[in-house]
């Protein structure tokens, strides 16, 4: 039997043991065993004195109040020592990324699988759709599937662990600890709307539990239901328009043409009829292409119609110009497109708890989460990979036959032309420059469900001290992600080949009074049915996990204190199973008709993949022991306590081999009362993920051909290299793993002091409720699985080629005639078109992040006034380098010497800071207040330190674009009543999240703002009612 099948069977005869365990015989309650176990991060120790001295950030209720929310991805966001949140519902512009209800934890910015998420101090599921980050495809855990109905507290351990959890734990451990033993029943209702727009929000939530058999047995259960109306772009003036220059007015950079994203693939379309210089065609003399026969259709109003062409088309007010489009003719896909999407989710999670008459508990899991979202997205663009080849006797083609073949005169032909031949000429998008607009916006669906069972016992081992505690675990997590108004290219050119007037006019341009918004004159649905398909991703995961574990917190004494022990084993089974459409993964590919050119995907402007699946199994064991060496009895100088923590973990990995021993020494030193050092250096083992290892992928993006405008500058073609154009087109990058890609090693050391006064009176008693805590910490990742880089690549060819060789990852066409004229003007050897970049995942990154964090806590309570519970929590970002790889250095020094254009930068290396991110500084500070006479009111500010965009490039000074800082501030009152009757324990609560409605600062984003750090979503009102039976 396999070790799969070995941990699903365990799991059902232990769901099977549990739930006959509800009807065990009851004892008298004399003799129950106190079974609570109090989960503390960061150790298996139970009651070691080091535990408190551990970097843990504790999120209780009066901080969950103040967030505000009723996400993971709230919680996650008010984290100070949180990076950018990459998997997240905005982010749904292509099939590739995941979307829905999504959000991934980020600590350190090390990337959305460098934290280890736990539930209840075990693992969770990968979400099963994955996305790539730096061009490398990452997993990560979906925290919008926590039940945050059910949270008791979440505890963040700001350090490395992976001795103690294993791998993932790279940055810390974000453990979400619920509710369970609930005796009563607990109801919640809350509406959200937000004033400047009309995002909304309700929730119901439902907690109830019962004691059974004399207090021997609990059943637990919370449920939580929320609904949201999603947000449209067009609701907010931030991203109501793709062009964000006029937000730029009075600033720098004022005019900059980088802030405006309007895209190039617009319904006016960008083609090429594929001539040379020699066979540009002419109508009565006169050039209507480019000397690379390329034109574009636009509006007779525009400056630039070609010779006879204005009126001349199959549609009035419009003509053929030669080049590129014209600015204006972008397309501005704002007006219908989702930021925030519509959203149904439903979570239940149910415990079952147990005790028996020999002091064991047994206890269980149960969880179940669905979610659906539905958002639109813009119409279907192109890309370099899935060009469009129009027929030449395609009806409406201007370029077409002179006759067709049943005889009758082609009306759509334009007079007059030279270079095309009397059966025409065949036309083509450029690099995938042509927009279906008025097949309407696309409808984005997705599923995403998950269930979690857990069956487990723990008890003690009679006499010994030795607690016990063992369970068996399965998490499953599916996704199904659904686009509509997608086009399959083969239906597309059956479509299109047809020489009559009933039949899609793809060169009927779109508004001429509105260039850049909707199309005037749209094809009839019937015309454009017949081409359309649904396009679906499917994605499992899977996690299976057996351990056991046992600690006594006695084992000896030494004269400083009791030694505690801990160790355990654990083995799991993790695997994932991505089913892409038939159009996308070779089962129904692309052959086409003019060209007989091939391609795997079927599907307009979407990359294909392979369907692909993966698993592994892992065995571990550690080792975790907690010594105190002095205590304050034996009245050594300088030194009240000085504890150590050791831990160590062995792990086997069935896809590659052992992690060695990873250890851990954490030391505790508390010279005097109140004042505490601690530090901690640990070390982690982490495989590449089963994408990396099993999935191998075509990609399309836009990269800029550096040796083509070298030349461009050389042969007079550009002023400069800063303004080369039109050499920018989709290129494939072909990813696969490297043959011999390892793990990847990291080292993690922290050294901090918390400072805790106590036993002041008087004036100056406050101070015994405060406490200060101080951080630095460090992450040194080494052999990082990542990618060199297409843009690198291109760069590394171009300098390679000025030195006489070349990149033989940049693989290029030969060169045509054309190509070979234009490097020999510039006195370069010629090169051809690439036709694809070979970019490998490989151990190909060194990676040091360091920062500091700050805390200060201060709790007042009894106080004339009430009780008060003030925090404040930042963490200080101070270093975050990339080391550059042997061929970044070549590029870099190649810049520095001038033997390449200064305009060459390395991508995803260097120091990085502030880069697209990486802000120095996230705040936050919150306040609660209690009263006795049943009213409180908490607030909240979270704050996002400037951060450099550098896709904007830099203003005429030479200074890079800064996105501003930002502050958002939470706040709400709430009255409590205490009385009899039926109002006892009713709360009531008016709040407001960013209460002062700030706008996200401006950044060069397609919505206007960076949305992995900043909120579109503007002021949220919202009411809550509570009550307690």
């Amino acid at each position: 039997m396999s070790f799969r099948a070995i941990l699903n069977s365990g799991i059902a005869i232990g769901a099977l043991a549990l739930g006959g365990a509800a009807f065990a015989q009851e004892v008298p309650s004399e003799q129950a065993s106190d079974a609570d176990v109090i989960v503390v991060t960061g150790t298996n120790i139970q009651g070691a004195r080091i535990n408190e001295s551990l970097p843990v950030t504790i999120i209780g209720q009066d901080d969950l109040d103040t967030i505000g929310g009723v996400d993971g991805e709230d919680l996650i966001r008010s984290l100070p020592a949180q990076g950018g949140v990459q998997f997240r519902t905005d982010n749904n512009t292509t099939v590739n990324n995941a979307r829905g209800d999504v959000a991934s934890i980020n600590l350190r910015s090390i990337g959305s699988s460098g934290t280890l998420v736990l539930l209840n101090g075990r693992r969770v599921v990968n979400h099963p759709s994955t996305q790539a980050e730096l061009s490398t495809p990452v997993t990560t855990i979906n925290v919008n599937s926590l039940p945050v109905a059910g949270i008791e507290r979440v505890e963040v351990l700001n350090d490395g662990a992976s001795a103690i959890y294993g791998s993932d734990a790279v940055a810390g451990v974000f453990n979400t600890i619920l509710q369970d033993d609930v005796d009563g029943l607990y109801l919640r209702a809350r509406h959200l709307y937000a004033t400047g727009n009309d995002l909304n929000e309700q929730t119901f939530t439902l907690r109830t539990g019962q004691d059974f058999n004399g207090g021997r047995t609990n059943i637990s259960v919370s449920a939580e239901y929320s609904r949201r109306d999603g947000l449209f772009a067009s609701e907010t003036e931030r991203a109501a328009s793709e062009d964000l220059r006029p937000f730029l007015v009075g600033t720098s950079f004022e005019g900059d043409t980088s802030f405006d994203n309007r895209a190039t693939a617009s319904p006016w379309g960008q083609w090429s009829l594929r001539t040379s210089s020699a066979t540009r065609v002419r109508q009565n003399g006169t050039t209507l292409t480019s000397t690379a026969g390329v034109f574009h259709i636009q509006p007779t109003s525009f400056a630039g119609c070609r010779a006879s062409t204005a009126d001349a088309l199959s549609v009035p007010g419009i003509c053929i110009d030669d080049g590129s489009q014209d600015r204006d003719l972008r397309f501005d896909g704002a007006y219908e497109r989702s930021i925030i999407s519509d959203r149904d989710r439903l979570n239940l999670f149910a415990f079952l708890n147990h005790d028996l008459n020999n002091g064991v508990r047994l206890y269980g899991e149960f969880g179940v989460y669905y979610a659906e979202t539905q958002s639109t997205n813009e119409p279907r663009n192109g890309i370099g990979a899935t060009e469009i080849s129009v027929p030449a006797n395609y009806y409406y083609n201007p370029f077409g036959p002179v006759t067709f073949s049943d005889g009758s005169i082609n009306p759509n032909r334009l007079p007059g032309l030279t270079n095309v031949p009397a059966e025409g000429l065949p036309v083509f998008t450029d690099a995938g420059r042509y927009r279906f607009v008025d097949v309407g916006f696309r409808d984005i669906e997705v599923e995403n469900s998950q269930w979690r069972i857990l069956g487990g016992a723990r008890g003690d081992f009679d006499g010994t001290g030795w607690d016990w505690d063992s369970a068996l675990l399965y998490n499953r997590a599916y996704a199904k992600d659904t686009a509509n108004n997608s086009i399959s290219r083969t239906l597309l050119q059956q479509t299109l080949n047809n020489e009559t007037p009933n039949v899609y006019n793809i060169f009927n341009g779109a508004d001429p009074n509105n260039p850049s918004v909707g199309d005037a004159t749209p094809n009839d649905a019937s015309l454009i049915a017949p081409f359309l398909v649904d396009v679906v991703r499917e994605s499992t995961a899977e996690l299976a996990l057996i351990d056991f574990r046992t600690t006594n917190g006695d084992v000896f004494s030494l004269p400083g204190g009791s030694i505690g022990i801990a160790a355990g084993l654990e083995a799991r089974y993790e695997a994932y199973e991505e089913d892409r459409d038939d159009r996308l993964d070779g089962t129904i590919t692309y052959t086409d008709a003019v060209t007989g050119e091939f391609s795997e995907t079927d599907v307009y402007g979407t990359s294909p993949t392979p369907d692909s699946s993966g698993s592994r199994n892992v065995l571990a064991g550690f080792l975790e022991a907690s010594i105190p060496l002095v205590s304050p009895d034996m009245a050594i100088p300088l030194v009240d306590t000085f504890d150590v923590q050791l831990a160590a973990r062995y792990e086997h990995y069935s896809d590659f081999g052992s992690s060695g021993i990873t250890p851990r020494v954490a030391v505790a030193w508390t010279p005097f009362s109140g004042v505490m050092m601690r530090g901690a250096y640990s070390e982690g083992f982490r495989a590449p993920n089963l994408l990396v290892v099993n999935e191998a992928v075509d990609r399309s993006n836009g990269r800029e051909d550096s040796y083509f405008c070298e030349a461009g500058v050389l042969n007079g073609t550009f002023a400069n290299f800063a303004a080369c154009t039109g050499l920018s087109e989709g290129r494939i990058e072909r990813r696969s793993v490297a043959d011999d890609i390892g793990p990847e090693d990291d080292t993690n050391i922290t050294l901090g002091i918390v400072f805790e006064p106590r036993g002041f009176d008087g004036p100056l008693s406050f101070m015994n409720g405060l406490t200060v805590t101080v951080d630095r910490w460090e992450i040194q990742r080494r052999g990082v699985v990542g990618v060199f880089g297409a843009e690198n690549h291109i760069s590394l060819d171009y300098l390679l080629r000025l030195q006489g060789s070349s990149n033989p990852n940049v693989v290029r066409a030969d060169p045509d005639a054309d190509d070979i004229a234009y490097f020999s003007a510039a006195g370069l050897d010629p090169a051809g078109d690439i036709l694809f970049i070979r970019d490998t995942y490989d151990n190909n990154e060194d990676i040091d992040v360091e920062g500091i964090d700050y805390g200060i806590y201060l709790d007042l309570e009894d106080t004339p006034f009430g009780d008060f519970d003030l925090k404040l929590n930042a963490s200080n970002l101070r270093t975050y380098f990339i080391a550059l790889s042997p061929g970044a250095e070549q590029i870099r020094a190649a810049v520095d010497s001038g033997l390449i254009s200064d305009e060459i930068t390395v991508s995803q290396e260097g120091d990085i800071i502030l880069q697209d991110g990486q802000p120095e500084w996230r705040v936050s500070a919150s306040g609660t207040w209690r009263h006795a006479s049943g009213f409180g009111a908490g607030v909240r500010a979270d704050y996002t330190s400037e951060f450099i965009d550098t896709g904007a490039g830099l203003d005429p000074n030479g200074d890079p674009f800064f996105v501003e800082e930002w502050t958002q501030v939470n706040a709400y009152v709430e009255y409590d009543f205490d009385r009899d009757g039926p109002l006892d324990n009713l709360r009531i609560r008016v709040g407001a999240n960013n209460i002062f409605d700030e706008e996200p600062p401006l950044a060069d984003e397609t919505n206007g703002y960076d949305a992995a750090y900043h909120s579109i979503r503007g002021r949220q009102v919202y009411f809550d009612i509570r009550k307690i039976f």
